[in-house]
């Protein structure tokens, strides 16, 4: 059954996605919901901020991935169980599936905070092109395989810009320029055609990450962005098991959520038994 977002039949949400490479979802998620993800981003934030050698030089550091770290929730296990339902609700995953025509696996996770007192213009960039050794690399990785962001918006926020299209095509020369070009171009140089992305807490945002996009980094204006990556399998790339090395997590999930999160640690198990990391 479709439980995804009413505001785009399924014929017009492909349109969009196809057409643009993002499609915003006004108050996806209720104001409550809202509430409890913040409740735990913010804590685990802290942590990761308190646990580092240097927790005011990280504090400048706008993103952090893993959340699904075990160790963030050794004392509130229902947070966890709380956050991986939320990673695995029929609201996305309907919507992906409408899109794609497929089901997409778990990636990870990241959230997106302001910096305690530097401000910066992300680079321009295509997710794709991080340890590509060549261009052909990038291009073979954009035509094979699925990224897929999720932001989920926990505060008011415009931080996010993304060229419109780009995820069908590949750069022109001035995109080139900007994207692959000088350390200035690539955080000052005016992408043609892009656009940024506001949102209200509650909505979502999907978004191609093999589209060119960046984000922008202002101290003092808030952002809490959690955003959550789904695709295909990554060749270039095996994402770390995180808590599913426990076997209570899964069963602490509801139904719908064990399976899907049982795709992802059946289709890298064995990678991480050759790193010497057993899922049991």
């Amino acid at each position: 059954m479709f439980h995804a977002p009413q505001m785009h039949p399924p014929e017009s949400l492909k349109g969009a996605w196809h057409r643009d490479g993002y499609v915003h979802f006004p108050h996806l998620f209720s104001s409550e919901e809202i509430s409890v993800l913040r409740t735990i981003c913010d804590r685990v934030h802290q942590e990761w901020l308190c646990n580092s050698h240097d927790p005011e030089e990280l504090a400048n550091c706008t993103n952090m991935a893993m959340l699904t770290d075990l160790g963030y929730f050794s004392n509130h296990p229902d947070q966890l169980t709380t956050l991986l339902n939320l990673i695995a609700d029929r609201r996305i995953l309907d919507t992906l599936r409408l899109i794609f025509d497929r089901d997409l696996l778990f990636h990870n996770t990241q959230y997106f905070v302001e910096p305690r007192s530097q401000s910066w213009e992300g680079d321009w960039h295509r997710d794709q092109q991080f340890d590509a050794p060549d261009v052909e690399t990038q291009i073979r990785r954009m035509s094979e395989t699925i990224g897929i962001h999720v932001h989920i918006a926990l505060v008011p926020e415009d931080h996010l810009e993304y060229v419109p299209g780009s995820h069908q095509r590949w750069d022109t020369p001035e995109e080139w320029e900007i994207r692959q070009g000088s350390d200035h171009n690539r955080r000052h140089g005016t992408m043609p055609n892009s656009v940024r992305l506001p949102l209200n807490p509650g909505d979502a945002c999907f978004f191609d990450a093999w589209g060119i996009h960046r984000g922008h980094y202002r101290a003092g204006a808030p952002r809490r962005d959690l955003d959550i990556i789904y695709g295909t399998r990554p060749e270039w790339f095996t994402p770390p098991p995180t808590c599913f090395l426990d076997p209570q997590v899964m069963e602490r999930l509801a139904p719908d959520t064990r399976t899907f999160f049982q795709r992802f640690i059946e289709e890298y198990q064995k990678d991480w038994e050759k790193s010497k990391i057993s899922v049991q």
